[in-house]
């Protein structure tokens, strides 16, 4: 029999669609060009000192081969100044818990023989929480001086490192060819020629791109390395870019990016010879932590505020609503899952993400347990919101698994508004105060705890998933704190006469 004709493989002539493994992208982060967006420069201001100072490390450390396109650094400048002063100011997160601990020690009935162990009680509180705040203030190291390096370029730290690392390492400009090549990508963007065409609607009116910037970076980038000679067969780039002009993205049953745009890939190929391989930021700070020393809890934070980071720059999410977040965390107490409704609460408490660790810590499990089915209940109860219509199907999972390789979660993310939900939680009304307004709209009315509860629940004054066991706090506020409101009738309790409208005011001075 003679040989079988020869033929081609599954992936000659679909180059794009091959994802390359892990490994192969760890011999290509040490030897092949990497070219960088802008945003990978921009969101280092937004990261603590510690993984702030290892950013620019690692940047650093590879910079014989980094390249900035001219494109990228020109929304490098125009961009800084006001992702500078969008730098939230350092959050205390064990303010809410000091506030929360206090509350308990208060409600305690001292012996009238004793008042001093209620007042060590708290002295011990205050002096532990302190102590730990200090902590956690050295660990996240300064924060930058936002109306410094504002104000002047040659007081940003991060500016002076990155003037170093880019000395000689950006492309120049189209100059006179410029206009030309805007129109010739404003040609692409009619026919969905990738990449950059989804900005060309929302930067129509940017001078002088038009909307073509991405477009303009990836034709620099291209000629640049058409002319090098690289000591790989591929290429780098580094982005937080997830809209479909980049990424593949699907859209059932959730919308999310995947892999790079084969097109990309095959331009690349045919006018290069080198393969692109696509990276977001969280990806090439944890590969490269597996490539460099450095200091682990550092590394985590570092690839913690990146993943952060990428989220926020996924496209077209569907937000969840303050009341969704309320009933998700509500329906995880009343489901037994309060532990996932405590994460959930925390990681919002601190910017977003937890750590595997500290979800171990707070639920006390053993470490060989396994978190595979960890967010399972915050999913069936989001399933249940969009069912009743209080949630868009295309909202972005309560609790979602950050891994660092197959199979090993490093730590769980929430959605970003969550961490608005939560800081507001510290604003609400007390619950004397809710049930006061509850009881303002039928001030003849004798009520129930449990009714009482059941309407701040109903109207949302207050966010009753905080309590374990809403009608007993109630309850013991309503006997122990309450000297304003109400008057106790028959078992129950009626809004004293004339407290009806004192008691919206302050309900809704700080809801």
């Amino acid at each position: 029999m003679g040989d079988a004709p020869s033929g081609r493989g599954i992936y000659d002539g679909f180059e794009g669609y091959r994802d390359p493994t892990e490994v192969e992208v760890l011999t290509l982060l040490e030897t092949c060009p990497i070219v960088l967006d802008t945003n990978v420069l921009l969101d280092i201001y937004g990261f603590e000192e510690p993984a702030r100072l290892l950013a620019l490390d690692v940047l650093e450390s590879i910079r014989s081969r980094l390249w900035l396109p001219h494109q990228a650094m020109r929304e490098f400048w125009r961009n800084r100044h006001s992702v500078i002063a969008d730098i939230p100011s350092p959050v205390q997160p064990i303010d809410a818990v000091r506030s929360e601990l206090l509350a308990i020690v208060n409600s305690l009935r001292p012996d009238r023989e004793r008042p001093e162990e209620i007042q060590a009680m708290r002295e011990t509180v205050e002096t532990q929480l302190s102590e730990l705040a200090d902590a956690i203030s050295k660990a996240r190291g300064n924060p930058l001086n936002v109306a410094q390096i504002l104000s002047d370029t040659s007081l940003d730290p991060v500016l002076a490192r990155l003037e170093e690392i880019l000395k000689g390492r950006v492309g120049p400009s189209f100059g006179d060819d410029e206009p030309s090549l805007i129109d010739a990508g404003l040609k692409r963007f009619a026919d969905k020629v990738p990449p950059g065409y989804k900005d060309g609607e929302e930067k129509a009116d940017q001078i002088p791109e038009r909307g073509t910037g991405d477009y303009l970076m990836w034709e620099q980038t291209l000629r640049y390395l058409a002319d090098f000679q690289a000591p790989s067969d591929a290429f780098v780039l580094v982005t937080n870019d997830a809209k479909e002009d980049w990424r593949i993205n699907i859209t059932t049953p959730k919308k999310r990016p995947l892999g790079v745009r084969p097109e990309l890939v095959a331009e690349a190929l045919e006018r290069t010879g080198l393969r692109l391989v696509l990276l977001q930021q969280s990806d090439f700070y944890r590969l490269m932590s597996r490539i460099r020393l450095s200091d682990k809890a550092a590394s985590d934070s570092l690839v913690e505020a990146s993943a952060l980071s990428s989220r926020e720059h996924t496209p077209n999410e569907s937000q969840w609503s303050k009341a969704a977040y309320k009933q998700l965390l509500y329906e995880l107490s009343e489901a037994g899952s309060q532990v996932q409704a405590d994460i959930i609460s925390l990681a919002a408490q601190a910017g977003g993400f937890i750590s595997r660790a500290e979800i171990y810590e707070h639920a006390g499990y053993a470490e060989d347990r396994s978190l595979r089915r960890f967010a399972m209940p915050a999913q069936r109860i989001a399933l249940t919101l969009i069912e009743g219509e209080l949630l868009s199907e295309h909202a972005p999972m309560p609790l979602e698994a950050i891994y660092e390789g197959p199979g090993k979660t490093i730590g769980y993310r929430v959605p970003r508004e969550f961490t608005e939900y939560e800081a507001q939680r510290n604003e609400q009304p007390t619950w004397v105060q809710a049930a006061a307004t509850v009881a303002a709209t039928a001030p003849e009315r004798v009520w129930t705890v449990n009714d009482l509860v059941s309407e701040i629940r109903r109207l949302g004054i207050r966010d009753v998933s905080a309590a374990r066991t809403p009608e007993a706090t109630l309850r013991r506020d309503l006997s122990l704190r309450d000297g304003t409101y109400f008057d106790q009738v028959n078992g129950g309790f009626k809004l004293r006469s004339g407290a009806a409208a004192g008691a919206q005011d302050d309900a809704t001075s700080v809801v």
